[in-house]
């Protein structure tokens, strides 16, 4: 049998990297996943994290590097907080007004250039880099081609069935799945442990109350993602902190989405930079899945995560 490393703690939370082996059986992986930014739990309301700021005050005396004075928004390079409240009214509204523009899209199409820690035994972290391209066209078509260091992937829902292909390893394997995308892939998750990447942007706009576990949420400022404006936002939800950067304009799309499991003692990161295209002609008949001269193997169950918290 041919053993897959786990990627680490990263797992479904916003665009998490899947982590799947499939020779010669579809082996599903079990990181501790965060939880969804929609779940919910007790938090303490503790300022997001930033740059240091400068003070004179004696009883507010500077942070080292990589911490912010308690109870003080950041300043500085990042700006600052247009609300005095852990969560800035406005960001709650810039995710909603994204959320509506990506599930008013007929179908959904990028690139992604996608980089995750994983995190060894000893604590040492590894940077493991990789592209993604995906293509949804909701509420039951679905393809994501991964590609990484270590592994190729594709998994293709057509509407009837979802089929996860290895193709440099030469198998397959599929379940009937006639149910609507977002539910097949939170029972392949569930079932398998087969985490796709970006699975919740088939969510966002689209799930009622998708945003409700964020706890904190501030605009960092308005950088430059690949020569287009964006809005810089962080968030934090209980056991993850993420960042999304969103395209100005009457085009909010994600350009730039990053996480840490914050669960994960280690703290790994997850970042992946998307780069949006119009849908092209034909690009339907790629729901299709081409497993002529592939062996077809069975989806294994996922053990249980002994080390989870419940």
């Amino acid at each position: 049998m041919l053993a897959f490393q786990p990627f680490g703690g990263l797992a479904r939370a916003l665009i998490l990297a899947a982590t799947v082996a499939l020779a010669p059986a579809i082996v599903a992986q079990n990181p501790t996943p965060p939880p969804q930014p929609d779940s919910t739990g007790s938090q303490g309301q503790t300022p997001p994290p930033g740059h240091p700021t400068q003070s004179t005050d004696d009883s507010n005396p500077p942070q080292p590097p990589g911490q912010m004075q308690q109870g003080k928004p950041p300043q500085g390079q990042m700006g600052t907080m247009e609300s005095n409240e852990p969560l800035d009214p406005k960001a709650m509204a810039t995710l909603k007004r994204m959320g509506d523009y990506l599930a008013s899209l007929k179908m959904m199409m990028f690139n992604a250039d996608i980089f995750t820690e994983v995190v060894l035994e000893n604590q040492e972290k590894l940077l493991i880099g990789g592209t993604v391209k995906y293509m949804a066209m909701p509420p039951k078509q679905l393809r994501v081609d991964l590609k990484t260091d270590s592994i190729t992937r594709q998994f293709i829902h057509n509407g009837d069935k979802f089929t996860v292909i290895a193709p440099r390893d030469g198998y397959f394997a599929e379940m009937e799945a006639p149910q609507p995308t977002a539910e097949v892939l939170t029972k392949a998750a569930k079932d398998y442990g087969i985490e796709i990447p970006f699975a919740d942007l088939l969510e966002w706009g689209r799930k009622e109350n998708v945003w409700s576990g964020i706890k904190e949420g501030f605009l960092v400022n308005r950088p430059m993602v690949d020569g287009q404006k964006t809005e810089h936002w962080a968030f934090r939800s209980e056991n993850l902190d993420w960042e999304i950067w969103i395209k100005a304009g009457d085009k909010p799309l994600p350009l730039r989405i990053s996480t840490v499991n914050t669960r994960d003692p280690a703290k790994p990161r997850f970042i992946a930079t998307l780069k949006w295209m119009e849908a092209k002609p034909g690009a339907a008949g790629q729901f299709t899945p081409s497993t002529d001269k592939l062996k077809q193997i069975q989806f294994k169950k996922a053990e249980p995560n002994k080390e989870a918290t419940p």
